[in-house]
């Protein structure tokens, strides 16, 4: 009989079952990051990897060969990516995710808010049909130095950061720009 490593939890024949099936996703989806992002989730959060490897970064590394922040990497991001599709790119939405989208496009959002994230996803869309990483990144930048901005309008950052209404008047105003007629490209520029 086999062991796991010391300190494991053996798994229900049901939990086996599902940990197979998971990794399975997660060996033949790895390019497909949203179907992967999610099995990779279900197993670091019920723990399914615990009869064989004693911690979540150990079964990344030994299972994957993926460094465990990478894996966490691709779970946030996945969870952006199923924001958005509840919020303005699901079907009906306005900025519509595309088939082939690469984590990577998305990991600048990680860094806002959820309402900024799909304010930021609309005005990358409204740009390209297919937004890039840098596209995302340049519009993230953007909204942080907006965000960041000195009261006084000097460009200096804020010692402090802004109150709850001023990011709210601030993600409003994102959202006009948003559904605006603005050329996309002079909102990129910053014109």
């Amino acid at each position: 009989m086999l062991l796991g490593p010391p300190d494991t939890i053996a798994l229900t024949s049901s939990e086996k079952v599902r940990l197979t099936q998971l990794e399975t996703v997660v060996e033949r989806t790895l390019d497909g990051f949203l179907e992967c992002g999610r099995a990779l989730a279900e197993i670091r959060n019920k723990r399914l990897y615990r009869q064989d490897f004693a911690t979540w970064e150990d079964y990344c590394i030994r299972k994957w060969g993926l460094v465990y922040s990478r894996a966490n990497e691709l779970i946030r991001t996945t969870e952006i990516a199923e924001s958005l599709l509840a919020s303005c790119a699901g079907p009906g939405g306005d900025a519509p995710l595309p088939d082939n989208l690469s984590p990577d496009t998305l990991r600048p959002l990680q860094r806002l808010d959820a309402p900024l994230q799909s304010v930021v996803w609309r005005l990358a869309s409204r740009v390209s049909e297919h937004p890039t990483h840098h596209v995302v990144s340049k519009i993230v930048r953007l909204v942080q130095a907006a965000i960041n901005q000195d009261a006084s309008g000097n460009g200096a950052a804020a010692k402090t950061a802004p109150p709850a209404s001023e990011k709210k008047v601030f993600v409003l105003s994102l959202h006009r720009l948003a559904e605006s007629r603005v050329p996309a490209c002079v909102i990129i520029q910053g014109d």
